[in-house]
């Protein structure tokens, strides 16, 4: 491999978000937008767009849209992530395959799908840029957690997070397993596991983590099965 999974990179290597199995882990390559700590979950930054397409109408069959941004935005920041288009009687999602360069004022984006209806000059739609592009180690309960870094993340580095199979984590308050019938975990909103069964937390608002895998007769324990994205 060219950047190993214990390993970060100031130089990407691989396409954001590309998958990568490694026995019974699964990993996807991204970019962090802050520095992270290791085996916590990390966030998924970035926030939707939320604008109008241009003032042009966009034909059925053509995969260019273009939308009103005013961020500056780096070309392809939108590669490989989605747009919703809400046109009358029809809502359609779409992979965007790439997006050219914007300066402020709009942002060109090249369709992985043709639009399957004509969109009408100042559509309203909603563009996300790709899942693992923004990731961030915070405390908030705003975002939803994407991938686990097995080493601290510098902000700006490219790295491998883990999203699926046998992992490693921090408690948070009382360590998962301690309770007879107690496997699920869940996240904290900083990364950390939590008990299904502490009821000092709102577990059934929180975000799924996986469930433990040890038997935990003697104690709690931090090995789970880490169950995000396949």
């Amino acid at each position: 491999m060219l950047q190993e999974i214990l390993e970060q990179s100031l130089t990407q290597k691989y396409p954001i978000g590309m998958r990568h199995a490694e026995g019974d882990r699964t990993f996807r390559y991204s970019l962090a937008a802050g520095d992270i700590t290791a085996m916590k979950a990390a966030h998924q930054g970035a926030a939707p767009t939320e604008v109008n397409t241009a003032a042009v109408e966009y034909a059925a069959g053509t995969y260019e849209v273009t939308i009103l941004d005013t961020t500056v935005r780096a070309i392809n920041y939108y590669r490989d992530g989605y747009i919703w288009i809400m046109v009358a009687g029809d809502y359609r999602m779409y992979k965007i395959k790439s997006s050219a360069a914007g300066a402020g004022v709009s942002v060109a984006l090249t369709l992985a799908e043709a639009l399957v209806v004509t969109v009408p000059a100042s559509t309203w739609c909603t563009a996300w840029p790709n899942l693992y592009s923004g990731v961030l180690g915070t405390t908030t309960g705003f975002m939803s957690m994407i991938c686990v870094a097995l080493i601290d993340i510098t902000s700006a580095y490219y790295f491998w997070g883990q999203t699926w199979g046998p992992c490693f984590g921090t408690s948070m308050g009382v360590i998962p397993g301690l309770t007879s019938g107690q496997r699920d975990v869940f996240f904290n909103s900083d990364g950390a596991l939590i008990a299904g069964d502490d009821m000092s937390l709102d577990t059934t608002v929180m975000q799924r983590a996986g469930f433990i895998i040890s038997n935990t007769t003697g104690g709690g324990d931090q090995f789970y099965m880490l169950q995000l994205s396949p």
